[in-house]
């Protein structure tokens, strides 16, 4: 896996860049992104397990080659394609995730197994140590706090290392913009978490999305937490305005695109074309709240 960037953040945090693809059939790849792993002597936390197969087994043989990992654990933060895909090579570790994540990858174990036009076929392992809420672990003496925040999906997991004031937000954050789902919380509900992140004591974050060049540059600081809220926020003001349907994602994040807190790629289009498709079919449920 050639392919694959390793950006040593911290001499414990490594982030592995699967690349921007924009050509690619699978939206994942066309917008972009990685994992990361959190380890010291010997040991590490594997935050998802890539996008693709044989991504995961790469990420696994550089830990252990470059920093001596020898015990494994995977966190699976959602159960996404593009953070499962490889699960596999972590089978006979623990597998952290929430009862959620592993409810829907047992439902759609078939369906993972037998590809489909945007992903190939791969052999689903779900979490094997389930929680709701929050859960702690170490790595050594780092201490990893997993906090269930509800934006993007149910069961979603953020990892804050509370010493370092370090977030690897996964997809709850993305540069510049995030997908919405109503379905399993309401708007009023995934605002309030946005109020929840800012409340932690946070000065670096690490999305799974973003901009490769800001993450070896040591990281977003809290104004994406502000960025992706406002984003949200102007979406739910205009929700039942006749022209949101025309407006671009680059004229609603013009503010943070001009002061460099977050990074426009085209493909992001893609992602605000669907956010507008799901306000649009939630329009009704919205208006109520």
């Amino acid at each position: 896996m050639s392919d694959i960037e390793v950006v040593e953040i911290r001499d414990y945090l490594t982030y592995f860049h699967w690349g921007r693809y924009p050509n690619h059939p699978s939206l994942d790849m066309r917008l972009g992104g990685g994992s990361y792993a959190v380890h010291r002597n010997g040991r590490a936390v594997v935050i998802d397990s890539m996008a693709r197969p044989g991504q995961g087994q790469w990420v696994r043989d550089y830990l252990t080659s470059k920093h001596g990992v020898t015990h494994f654990t995977l966190v699976s933060s959602h159960w996404h394609v593009d953070h499962i895909v490889d699960n596999a090579v972590y089978a006979n570790d623990v597998i952290v995730g929430h009862a959620h994540t592993r409810d829907v990858m047992l439902a759609k174990r078939a369906e993972f197994e037998a590809g489909h036009s945007s992903y190939p076929p791969f052999k689903v392992v779900p979490p094997n140590l389930c929680f709701e809420g929050r859960l702690d672990l170490w790595v050594d003496d780092i201490k990893l706090e997993l906090h269930e925040v509800k934006i993007h999906e149910a069961g979603h997991l953020a990892v804050l290392l509370p010493d370092q004031k370090i977030l690897l937000a996964n997809d709850l954050l993305e540069d510049p913009l995030w997908f919405f789902d109503f379905d399993f919380a309401p708007a009023t509900v995934q605002r309030a978490e946005f109020d929840r992140l800012r409340a932690m004591d946070i000065e670096h974050i690490f999305p799974c999305h973003g901009c490769v060049e800001t993450i070896r540059s040591g990281g977003y600081t809290a104004s994406l937490i502000n960025a992706n809220a406002r984003y949200f926020d102007t979406m739910m003001a205009k929700a039942n305005e006749p022209g949101l349907q025309t407006l671009s994602a680059q004229s609603l994040l013009q503010a943070d695109l001009d002061t460099g807190v977050i990074n426009w790629w085209a493909p992001y289009d893609e992602v605000h074309a669907q956010n507008l498709e799901t306000l649009k079919s939630q329009l009704g449920q919205l208006h109520a709240e």
